[in-house]
């Protein structure tokens, strides 16, 4: 496969808000599920039909001391007086949280829920949302999502709490811990553990080498507190190597067996968190937890393969002025992320096997970047993941498309920024050479506050098309 030695951001989602229940929706451009045509029981009642859907989906996340507290699902009276809102976020794919399609390859730990539950949930509702006699309940058996205990081999933890911004809702904060080894090691495991949980929405881990050492050093404690802002990524121009991230209801994360990530001393690992403030703001001196390995153990690298494909992004129709010209969007990243974003765009074309009269047809409306990704040597693959920012429509990952072997390693219909995510296949997938991995992003530059020609760049109020496949190292 080709490789782009770009920096790149991986978001991994937290849970987003379920509305209160007096709440007015707009119309929804997510297409609801077909509840009309599923079986579900006559006169449903919370007790026996959906307080066991409320269990088992969702009040690990709605309860006491959880990231959704401020909407807790403890109480039956609590669930009656969101029913409305409830069947509206179910219905629309909303919650519980899961971004890719049914079309897509199984995947571990899908959340969604099947089109009888949503039916349930919805009849319940419209219904008036009774609750029903209490004996009636009959807990629901769950699969399990194989939680496991990871070996505190090395704990990470700031020297003192960072206090979240004051004029913020939403801070971005990047922590950087060296890691304390004196030999080669593999990281097999990881568990983070949020201080604060309210406010832990999620967060991403990088692992960076030793040069990167003086743009940390310039960049820690600059403001006075500890770490440095970077929403959007850490903004080092050192690239690191994504190596995982958690969000909230996450369990500690085991890479598959006889795997992991290889270490060596003089190493950081950049921690970029992302806190919600709006509930509470306290100090915050979350830990992480890493299981080590010896280098001398027979155990294969892990390794993280970025993908990255051209992005031109018109303005609106009706939209004239300098503003939408390619030369000055092109202008605008050299200026903000240095002259190597000034070849970026045109680096893309090139890698891709494309020229700009490929994106001909790209309205600001309805914009599309793609690339094919020709795999040159047998390779499995563990895990799949997409990023676009805040224009981002739809994001799409094929193998082998418009073939007999044709397989959807990863389809989100409906992009949204603030949940996106490392996606593990049920099972492994192996491909071979000469098969082909194609990603297709799509975008909205209606979207925007202030719409302008947006080419690849660093920032939020850029664009990306960019995705990443975790697979054992050749």
């Amino acid at each position: 496969m080709r490789y782009l030695t770009l920096c790149i951001v991986l978001i991994i989602s937290g849970l987003a808000v379920l509305a209160h229940g007096d709440e007015e929706h707009d119309e929804d451009e997510t297409k609801a599920a077909a509840i009309s045509d599923v079986a579900v029981p006559e006169n449903p009642s919370y007790h026996a039909q959906v307080r066991p859907i409320i269990e088992a989906s969702c009040i690990s996340c709605h309860s006491v001391g959880q990231v959704a507290a401020y909407a807790p699902f403890e109480n039956p009276d609590d669930v009656v007086w969101a029913a409305d809102d409830i069947r509206f976020h179910v219905v629309n794919g909303i919650m519980p949280p899961w971004k890719p399609s049914r079309q897509n390859l199984p995947l571990k730990r899908d959340r969604s829920l099947s089109d009888t539950e949503i039916a349930t949930i919805a009849a319940w509702a419209d219904a008036g949302a009774p609750l029903g006699d209490p004996a009636d309940y009959k807990p629901t058996p769950t699969d399990s999502f194989d939680f496991v205990e990871i070996r505190a081999d090395l704990t990470l933890q700031l020297d003192q709490p960072y206090v979240p911004a004051e004029d913020a809702l939403d801070d971005y904060r990047c922590f950087a811990f060296p890691l304390d080894i004196d030999a080669p090691q593999f990281i097999t495991g990881y568990e983070f553990i949020p201080d604060v949980v309210e406010m832990a929405h999620h967060n991403i881990l990088y692992l960076f080498d030793e040069e990167a050492d003086g743009l940390i050093q310039r960049r820690n404690y600059a403001d006075g507190r500890p770490g440095w802002s970077c929403y959007g990524g850490p903004g080092l121009s050192i690239g690191g190597e994504g190596i995982g991230g958690w969000a909230p209801g996450a369990s500690p994360v085991l890479f598959p067996q006889g795997a992991g990530f290889l270490i060596r001393p003089g190493q950081q690992l950049v921690v970029e968190m992302h806190y919600n403030l709006w509930t509470v703001r306290q100090p915050d001196q979350s830990r992480i937890i890493l299981q080590l390995e010896s280098a001398e153990s027979e155990l294969a690298e892990l390794m993280n393969i970025s993908l990255a494909a051209p992005v031109e992004i018109p303005c609106p129709a009706g939209l004239e002025g300098p503003q939408c010209k390619r030369e000055s969007a092109i202008e605008r990243v050299a200026e903000l992320y240095g002259e190597d974003a000034r070849y970026t765009p045109d680096y893309l074309l090139y890698e891709c096997g494309q020229s700009l009269a490929d994106y001909a047809n790209n309205s600001g409306e309805q914009a599309i970047g793609h690339c094919d990704f020709p795999v040159t040597r047998s390779i499995t693959l563990y895990s799949v993941s997409g990023h676009m920012h805040e224009l981002g429509r739809s994001f799409r990952m094929e193998l082998n498309p418009d073939s007999d072997e044709s397989a959807l390693l990863l389809d989100i219909p409906r992009w949204d920024f603030h949940w996106q995510g490392e996606y593990f296949f049920e099972e492994p997938l192996r491909v071979a050479r000469g098969d082909i991995l194609h990603m297709t992003c799509t975008w909205d530059n209606t979207l925007s506050d202030e719409p302008r020609y947006v080419v690849w760049g660093e920032g939020t109020s850029d664009e990306m098309c960019f995705g990443s496949v975790l697979a054992l190292k050749p």
